[in-house]
This record gives C-alpha cells, structure tokens and sequence, in this order.
C-alpha cells in the first residue's frame, strides 16, 4: 500500500514529466496511478488534493495537500504572526484576505509567541532562540527575491536574514536538495502524530501538507520519516516540518478549515487550536 500511494502521488504531481526519481530506479509509469486523491481546484494554478482511500503507510490517515504554482502566477507569500496573544489561523488569514493558510512554527502555549526565529514584514518578531531543542530550529522558509526552504545558519543569522523580508524557523528538515533528512531517535520523531509541512519542488511549486492524527480508526498519523517520505513523493526539492499536534492546521477561503484538528478529539473541522504563526497565500 505504501508503494502504491507514494508512486501515486508521483504521478499526479510530476504529471507530464519524462521520468522521475522513483522511475530511474525501475518502477513503469503505467504502475503510477492517482486514483487515491480527489483534486479539487481552488484558484488559477492553485489545486487541493484529498486522500480518498483513506490508507497510506498501511494505517488509517487523513492527509490534504494543497499545491500553489509561483512561477505561473505571481501569489504573495507571508508569515503572518500574534505575539502576544494567541489567534485561530483563521483569523489571521481573513485579516490579511488570504486564499490558503497553514500554521507556523512550534510557540509558548502560556505566553504565545514563537519560540524560535521569526521574521516577518522585515521585521525581527523573535532572534534565535538556543534554548530551543535543536531539531525544531535547523530549518528556514525564507521569503525575499523567491520563496525557499533551506538549514537555517545558526551562527551567521544576523548577516543572512537581511536577504529576506519573511523569515519562519522550524525543524526538522525534511528534504534537503533532493535528498531525504535520516530523522534522530527521539519520541518526537518516531511517534504518529498529527504533522504540518512545507516543501517547495522541482518545478518552483509550493507544497502546504496536514496529515491529521490522534483520531482512532480515522487518522493516524505520521512518524517524520514517514512526512519526508511524502514530501519526497510530491518532488520536493526542499522541505521542512511545522509545528503539528493540536497546532496541524489547513485552510482555505470560502471553504474555511479543511483537515481535521485533534484538540477537540472529535473527528471534525472544528477542533482547532489558537496559535502564534502561520504562513499563508494571497493573490496580489
């Protein structure tokens, strides 16, 4: 099952293209099939998938994915935070009249507030933070000339982040130039639970993903290997984790939350949670 879908979702997301990765190591493209996602369009170049069968690593899961062409049109891209106070993405992404939202990065549940590196409108909101566990600040989603996910240079920050107005620390890396990250041992990583990512592929796509948790018999969830498994399926060229638990949030003008939020503990839309950041998608 798991071979089947994640060479599926090569198939629907590198339609068209002579070969992929998955290819060059013997798989046949008549073997790929997107049968297992339902695609819906949201705007010009803009598409969200679902997945219909309702199993990949051979577990129940609930994973949307929503894909955003900017190299065929010009989207604004942007952190969008509340510092002191938490909000629900939602707000924050009717506020700034966005199209697609998705949470940000790991934040104070007492004070609100990331608690890692954050920049947004060219504006420091939170320096690095080294009392942060390492794993959940080694990766940036950067914003400036183009939009780009890369290992965030913890000792040379004050230099690097003047070539971008956005800025969004987060971690673990997922996908860096091509290749897989191998994930540590920790329970973070080795446990299901609800994930947020973000990649960005091959083709200067942007790649927002919940794969929803803590939901029996509906969603599962996902080890981080398990999400740079997938984000390698979709091609990405680079990925990073968000934060995810409660936080895993996806959202869509005029269809509000789409995945399933776990801190009601109901499997619905309305259980999501208030949060510091998110990053969200505007037409401009």
């Amino acid at each position: 099952m798991v071979r089947k879908m994640l060479f599926g979702l090569v198939f629907i997301f590198v339609a068209g293209a002579v070969y992929s990765q998955e290819t060059q190591h013997g798989l046949s493209v008549s073997e790929l099939s997107g049968n297992d996602w339902v695609k819906e369009k949201v705007a010009r170049s803009v598409n969200w998938y679902t997945l219909k069968n309702n199993e990949l690593f051979d577990k129940p899961q609930s994973i949307n994915i929503v894909k955003v062409d900017l190299k065929k049109r010009n989207y604004d891209v942007s952190v969008v935070y509340s510092d002191s106070s938490r909000m629900l993405l939602s707000e924050m992404a009717e506020k700034q009249d966005a199209l697609v939202a998705i949470n940000g990065t790991f934040f104070d549940m007492k004070k609100g507030g990331s608690v890692v590196f954050l920049k947004a409108n060219d504006k420091i909101v939170t320096p690095p933070n080294s009392d942060a566990t390492a794993i959940i600040r080694e990766a940036a989603f950067t914003v400036g000339d183009s939009v780009r996910i890369e290992a965030f240079p913890k000792n040379e920050w004050k230099n690097w982040q003047t070539n971008y107005d956005e800025i969004m620390v987060s971690g673990p890396l997922l996908i860096d130039n091509g290749k897989q990250v191998e994930p540590d041992s920790s329970s973070f990583t080795l446990t299901q639970h609800p994930r947020s990512a973000i990649g960005i592929t091959y083709d200067y796509e942007l790649i927002l993903l919940t794969a929803d948790g803590r939901h029996e018999n509906n969603a599962n969830g996902l080890t981080i290997k398990e999400l740079g498994m997938l984000m390698k399926a979709l091609n990405c060229k680079a990925a990073m984790n968000l934060d995810g638990g409660g936080s895993t949030t996806l959202w869509l003008r005029k269809k509000s939350i789409i995945n399933y939020p776990s801190d009601n503990k109901v499997f619905d839309h309305q259980g999501a949670r208030t949060i510091a950041n998110g990053i969200v998608i505007s037409t401009n």
